[in-house]
């Protein structure tokens, strides 16, 4: 009997010792999974607060960018209407300008063609000898090739040239025509017709220390 009483307790032993390495085994095994299952709401509260910060970040940029747009879409057109009106300023003098040089023009196309003196008469006598007298032509226009073109127009009426040149001066707008003392008034009318269907004369003048017969310094301004 004290045998089966000690394979008893030594089986119960055995047993109690079973059960506590399984106990203990199950501890160890179940403790990761509470460990995993404890940390697991924070990660999921930490992924919930992660798109809220971005929504709560991103208000404000549209706030900004709506502001800004609310300042850049009225100075722009501020910037329009100045540069409208700078532009309109502009053009409104070039048109005032052009007006004005139109105006001018005008008065100065319109103008009394001078007679070639107070003894001059209209037109030339049939009778007058163009070839009497020789002409001095000087260019005072500044256009290139002026004095050649009445040289050929005066040659072309019948009168002499004795020579072509250069004016002192390019500032001529009007065609002068000055005279030596004793000049025949019929060749100076006829001198006038010649030259008035092409150019815009002035009063014809008498030099008495001028040298040659007759000169003409041909002006800028041509006949309408």
């Amino acid at each position: 009997m004290d045998e089966k009483k000690n394979m008893r307790m030594v089986v119960e032993e055995v047993k109690d010792d079973e059960s506590t390495k399984i106990e203990e085994i199950v501890k160890k095994e179940v403790k990761p999974v509470e460990q995993v299952k404890a940390e697991e709401p924070p990660i999921k509260e930490a992924a919930k607060e992660e798109p809220i910060k971005k929504e709560e970040e991103i208000k404000p940029k549209k706030e900004s960018s709506f502001n800004i747009l609310w300042i850049l879409i009225p100075g722009m057109l501020l910037l329009g209407l100045l540069i409208g009106g700078i532009f309109a300023y502009v053009f409104g003098i070039q048109k005032i300008s052009d007006t004005n040089k139109a105006d001018t023009s005008e008065t100065q196309n319109v103008t009394v063609e001078p007679t070639a003196s107070t003894t001059a008469k209209p037109e030339a006598s049939p009778n007058t000898n163009l070839s009497k007298y020789k002409i001095k032509i000087l260019n005072g226009s500044g256009i290139s090739g002026e004095a050649g073109k009445v040289q050929t127009l005066v040659e072309a009426a019948g009168f002499t040239v004795l020579s072509t040149g250069n004016a002192t001066s390019y500032d001529y707008k009007k065609t002068q025509i000055t005279l030596k003392t004793g000049i025949d008034p019929d060749f100076v009318s006829a001198l006038i017709t010649a030259l008035k269907k092409n150019y815009q004369l002035e009063d014809t003048k008498t030099v008495s220390s001028q040298t040659n017969d007759v000169t003409v310094i041909v002006g800028s301004l041509k006949a309408i």
